[in-house]
Formats: C-alpha cells, sequence, structure tokens
C-alpha cells in the first residue's frame, strides 16, 4: 500500500492544453512474486486506487471538473533484481488495466456555482478502462519490507467519445511492500 500523486495531460476539443491540478490519492493491494530467472522476477499484482485531479477550463461556462476516480489496477510487471543477502535495489517495468469502480466528478461553473454528480461511464461519455506503463524503483531493506518509489503513465484518454477532451491521467507513486514469512515446513 501507499500513497501517490496523481494529475492528467488534458487537450480541448480545439487542440488546447488545459490546465491540470493533481491532488493526492492511496492505493492498498497484493502481489506475488514469480522467479524465472537468477535475477528477474514476473510480478503481478491487484490493487484498489483512489485518483483525484481537477482540469481547469478555459472557452466554455465550466471552470473547472474536479475528478474522484475509484479503481481496481492490475498491474503485470517484470523485476530485474540487484538484491544480495536479501538487501539492495531492484527495478520494475509493465503494463497495467485498470477497471473504473465508480467515481465523482464537481463541475464549477464561471459564475462559481457547483454541482456534484456520479461519473457516467458510457461510449460516449468517460470509459471504464484504462491502459497504463508503469515503472518502479525500490530498495528491499530485509526478507519482508520493501520500498518502491514509481511512475504510471496512461496510454490514453479516459474520456470516451469525441465530444470530450482528451485527458490522460499519470500516477507518481510511493509504496511499502511487506512480504510474510515464509513457512518451515
Amino acid at each position: 500500500g501507499g500513497l501517490h500523486y496523481s494529475d492528467a495531460k488534458a487537450v480541448s476539443n480545439e487542440g488546447e492544453n488545459l490546465s491540470v491540478s493533481g491532488a493526492g490519492g492511496i492505493h492498498l493491494g497484493a502481489q506475488m512474486k514469480v522467479p524465472f530467472d537468477k535475477n528477474l522476477y514476473f510480478i503481478p499484482q491487484m490493487q484498489y486506487a483512489y485518483k483525484n485531479f481537477t482540469v481547469e477550463y478555459n472557452n466554455t461556462d465550466t471552470a473547472s471538473i474536479q475528478m474522484k476516480l475509484h479503481y481496481l489496477e492490475i498491474p503485470l510487471l517484470l523485476e530485474y533484481t540487484l538484491v544480495k543477502e536479501n538487501k539492495g535495489f531492484f527495478f520494475q517495468f509493465g503494463p497495467s488495466i485498470s477497471v473504473a469502480i465508480a467515481g465523482n466528478e464537481t463541475i464549477t461553473g464561471k459564475t462559481g456555482s457547483t454541482q456534484d454528480k456520479p461519473i457516467k461511464f458510457a461510449f460516449n461519455a468517460y470509459g471504464r478502462m484504462e491502459a497504463n506503463l508503469v515503472a518502479n524503483a525500490g530498495y528491499q531493506f530485509n526478507p519482508y519490507m520493501q520500498l518502491t518509489l514509481g511512475y504510471a503513465h496512461g496510454l490514453g484518454s479516459i474520456v470516451d467519445g469525441d465530444l470530450g477532451p482528451q485527458i490522460t491521467p499519470r500516477m507518481f507513486t510511493a509504496s511499502l511492500h511487506y512480504w510474510p514469512a515464509k513457512r518451515k515446513k
């Protein structure tokens, strides 16, 4: 589990870059470590992530939209490790698929009025699926604990259809991992 900072790259229908204010969030999940070779592992994960950011609009009646999104994420990473005697650095890279569970948006108008509503997931609204590339670097302190710092970059817009802006999320993460002790036979 850990903390992250999420924001996005946003472009209007007219091709204008929109300003985005990022915010903090949390993630929590489970993972496995499957050995391939001496220093190479497959690390499948499943985690919950809460992402939160605000897109500022320039030429519409809308001043901003704050998006609060809940995702189930499935990163499928390869790990190259330099760990010796249960201490050392490791590096991870791979794809991640995210499925939106729920979301809420707060729309602020140019006059300052606000409206809260659930995010609509549909073909011509927000998409439920998100694909990312993930890169992590970490340090293992002992057989049970490791710290990972990472970056996830969205591969496409979370807005479906041609009428809305293109919003591509990205996330900087800090995670603490606990590996349970191996049981003796």
